[in-house]
């Protein structure tokens, strides 16, 4: 068997994984999987950025690829493809080498992606739900679902030619902020705070930060400090791009004042808003058929079961992130053996309306300012939100290790 060629398809299919988001856990359990269905000893080693694989063969000589690796994003019809490809070579691993690193390639290839009217759609839906969401009214959210959707062909239109995320980010944020304040400024009666917070979900790096703290949790500790720089740049990119569009409007519009007033709206409002927040991001992860309402549904459960936990503890945010968490984890866990995808699928998308994103911008833009007090405190709370969502679906996985472990040893 040629080792090189076999080595060589393991390391194509890991970099499918981490080119999608995937985890960093999920890419190198992957890898050792296939391994073993070989009877091969294999050492993976995996960040964001890079990819080291090294098998030993039965002659004992020893197989080494590294590649470099980008995540532009997250696309989860590619991580359900590639662990599909990766469950069907476990259960029957071809003998060719050659035949596995063509399904490799052939299921890259093939990964479906939306049209860009599509994603942009995306934009404006998950923008104006999600300002809904933060207790703006009807006006702001319109205002909101523009300033996403020009912030979207602001950022698709930046991918295409392949300049740094960082400047890609800081420009979409003055497009962001300054449609919003170009709309008070113009004597639109809007709150410019509930609207701004609507679209910027659609560049916040909540999911990124609590990636970090999931990462740094389970001990990859290089994989979750490198999540953490990043996800601090990219709120350092926003606070600088808002920043620079607000300044801007207060020049150009001296006398504009919004309103402060924000509409209340029932426990059962705020889950459906959560859900058709949570469709628009469907759209820009690449989450297809049925999986997109089994999201959605997930972010609406999150929701559910964070009010009346808010409620019973006193607005405790920690506690009730805690058990929102625990329950979207459970959720993501029963639908993923249900369905044979991981849950990461529903995970990415059902923890929208629970991850603290807004406030790591907030953090960042008190940084900017020099409001050091408002900073930390923001940074902590930022922080302890993170925490309870990472450790709650730490606890879940953890669990359901421990018992499908036990149940492998009673009946092996």
């Amino acid at each position: 068997m040629n080792y090189e060629l076999l080595v060589e398809s393991w390391c194509e299919l890991g970099l499918g994984l981490l080119h999608s988001g995937a985890e960093i856990y999920r890419v190198e359990d992957t890898l050792h999987r296939l391994a073993q269905a070989y009877h091969l000893r294999c050492e993976v080693f995996a960040i964001p950025n890079c990819l080291i694989v090294s098998a030993t063969d039965p002659e004992g000589r020893v197989h080494t690829r590294m590649r470099q690796a980008t995540v532009s994003g997250t696309d989860i019809e590619g991580i359900e493809r590639f662990n599909a490809l990766s469950r069907r070579i476990c259960a029957h691993p071809p003998q060719d080498p050659q035949e596995v690193l063509l399904e490799v390639r052939q299921t890259a290839a093939n990964i479906r992606t939306y049209p860009v009217a599509w994603q942009l759609v995306g934009y404006f839906v998950g923008s104006v739900f999600f300002s809904l969401f933060f207790s703006g009214g009807w006006l702001e959210s319109l205002v909101a679902g523009l300033s996403g959707l020009l912030c979207g062909m602001c950022m698709l239109a930046l991918a295409r030619t392949r300049s740094n995320f960082f400047i890609n980010t800081m420009a979409s944020g003055f497009v962001l902020a300054l449609v919003v304040y170009a709309a008070l400024g113009l004597g639109l009666p809007i709150n410019p705070g509930t609207a701004v917070v609507g679209s910027i979900m659609v560049l916040v790096p909540g999911l990124v930060f609590t990636n970090f703290m999931s990462n740094l949790l389970t001990g990859d500790i290089v994989s979750g400090l490198s999540t953490f720089t990043r996800a601090v740049l990219t709120a350092g990119a926003i606070a600088l791009g808002t920043g620079g569009a607000m300044a801007l409007c207060q020049q150009l519009f001296p006398s504009a004042v919004g309103l402060t007033t924000v509409p209340v709206y029932s426990p059962v409002a705020y889950c459906f808003f959560a859900f058709m927040g949570c469709l628009g991001f469907c759209l820009l992860y690449n989450v297809r058929g049925v999986g997109s309402i089994l999201c959605c549904l997930g972010g609406a459960l999150g929701w559910a079961v964070y009010m009346p936990v808010m409620w019973w503890t006193g607005n405790n945010v920690f506690l009730s992130s805690l058990a929102a968490s625990v329950g979207v984890a459970v959720y993501a866990e029963v639908m993923a053996r249900l369905r044979k995808c991981p849950a990461i699928s529903y995970l990415v998308v059902s923890y929208f309306p629970l991850v603290p994103g807004f406030t790591v911008y907030q953090a960042v833009n008190y940084g900017i300012r020099g409001e050091s007090q408002l900073f930390l405190e923001t940074l902590i709370r930022t922080f302890g939100i993170s925490g309870c969502i990472a450790l709650g679906t730490l606890l879940v996985s953890t669990a359901l290790r421990m018992y499908c472990t036990r149940k492998e040893k009673l009946h092996p």
